[in-house]
């Protein structure tokens, strides 16, 4: 699979350590997990924060109500493995993005997402299975029963899938570099995720804070082509990939969607990205979350 690396260009809290670069152990496959843990304490802790009113703004709109039967936001789905929990949740957030996907057989969907045609089945079966998928929906929709899709993969983004993507910090090589690094001009197979995905989509003229890049680059040459050197604390992280290339903003094609800058934003869990990451959610992602 192509990789796609995250840079974030914030100085790291003593609250807010960087994930564990070594991956999970597999777990045996007999194992019932339930995957309703870190990551959607991530979002309880994380979303009254983004959906309050901000401070230069009004309050958000609505939360768009479910259909008699749906799952609860961040409901649990049983799951057989942690790893299997990883395809869930990357075949999730590109289902959400891209409902057209969802038409046809499992082996077409899985050539598109790059995920194994067994794992699909079984996804989309367990989807099924606990109300999150309407088998037999009518020709040219998408048979994901939104909002409650979104706001699971929003619940489990940063405690499930974010800590399978080996994430390390770094910091430029030349430190006055850093006042401008979120203006540079990324290379090719790069975009924008983030802070600075989220100013760009709303138009706001303030230097960010900080940054997110998603990369198709291998790692070794990414940091050295950004000119970056390993620190622990340092202010921008790489992380791999977890979805094909192509997925970025419809107005911004430097950046990646909304939804991927604003779950970056939820991860962070700053109360300073709050506002922020209200605005991101009122103007691009009412109809998938509410």
């Amino acid at each position: 699979m192509n990789s796609i690396l995250v840079a974030t260009l914030a100085t790291s809290s003593a609250q807010n350590p960087p994930a564990p670069a070594r991956p999970y152990c597999l777990a045996a496959p007999t194992w019932t997990w339930s995957a309703s843990q870190a990551g959607a304490q991530v979002w309880q802790a994380a979303a009254p924060l983004a959906s309050a009113p901000a401070p230069t703004a009004g309050s958000p709109p609505p939360a768009a109500g479910y259909q008699p039967g749906l799952p609860e936001a961040g409901a649990p789905l049983l799951v057989s493995s942690p790893a299997w929990h990883v395809h869930l949740l990357r075949l999730l957030f590109q289902l959400v993005l891209r409902p057209e996907l969802a038409g046809g057989p499992a082996a077409r969907l899985a050539a598109h997402t790059q995920l194994p045609v067994a794992a699909v089945r079984q996804v989309l079966g367990r989807l099924a299975a606990q109300g999150y998928w309407a088998e037999g929906s009518a020709p040219g929709t998408s048979p994901l029963r939104l909002p409650a899709p979104a706001h699971y993969w929003l619940a489990h983004y940063a405690g499930t899938l974010r800590r399978r993507l080996n994430a390390q910090r770094y910091r430029p090589r030349h430190p006055a570099t850093l006042a401008t690094w979120s203006q540079r001009a990324l290379p090719a197979g790069c975009l924008w995720g983030g802070e600075v995905a989220a100013r760009r989509l709303l138009g706001c003229p303030a230097l960010p804070a900080s940054a997110t890049i998603y990369s198709q680059l291998p790692r070794p040459a990414l940091v050295q082509q950004l000119d970056l050197v390993p620190a622990p604390k340092g202010s921008i992280e790489l992380l791999n990939a977890f979805a094909p290339a192509g997925f970025h903003a419809a107005g911004d094609a430097d950046c990646v969607p909304p939804l991927l800058a604003y779950a970056d934003l939820l991860a962070s869990q700053k109360p300073e990205e709050a506002a922020l990451a209200h605005e991101l959610r009122a103007r691009y992602l009412t109809e998938l979350v509410g």
